[in-house]
């Protein structure tokens, strides 16, 4: 699959989701795990390569949710942790692994250990007030 239609199809995911595009931040994390666990990074990159391209590729798959197992993968390899969905109201609630985000739904990763700051895997295009001060104070 050529990177120009994985990016369209990724993209138009994004769209329907209302969310904002979270590769940048994925890019981000690999470079943190790169630091830290170079043998992880080599995974995440065969990951990326022979897993989320082709699921992506065959069309059979839900590209958000592909996308999001393998930024929770990345983030568990920084450390284990709990994926939760904070809708606009900021409500929590747990995340289940292999399928997309409702709309506009902000999706933590928040580790186990203390004072370890929570991990952004998507965020919504238009974040509620609630999004966004729940990203202000668990996230930064």
């Amino acid at each position: 699959m050529s990177d120009e239609r994985l990016a369209r199809i990724t993209e138009q995911a994004l769209e329907r989701a209302r969310l904002a595009d979270m590769r940048p931040l994925y890019r981000k994390l690999l470079v943190r795990l790169k630091g830290r666990d170079p043998e992880a990074f080599q995974q995440a990159t065969r990951r990326y390569e022979e897993e989320l391209v082709p699921a992506i590729a065959s069309g059979e798959a839900d590209p958000l949710a592909e996308w999001l197992a393998y930024g929770r993968w990345i983030a568990e390899k920084l450390g284990p942790g709990e994926l939760v969905a904070i809708d606009g109201s900021g409500r929590a609630s747990p995340f289940e692994p292999g399928t997309g985000p409702e709309p506009g739904a902000l999706l933590l990763h928040l580790p186990h250990a203390d004072r370890v700051p929570a991990i952004a895997l998507a965020v919504p295009a238009d974040p509620s007030v609630a999004q966004r001060v729940t990203t202000e104070l668990l996230v930064r």
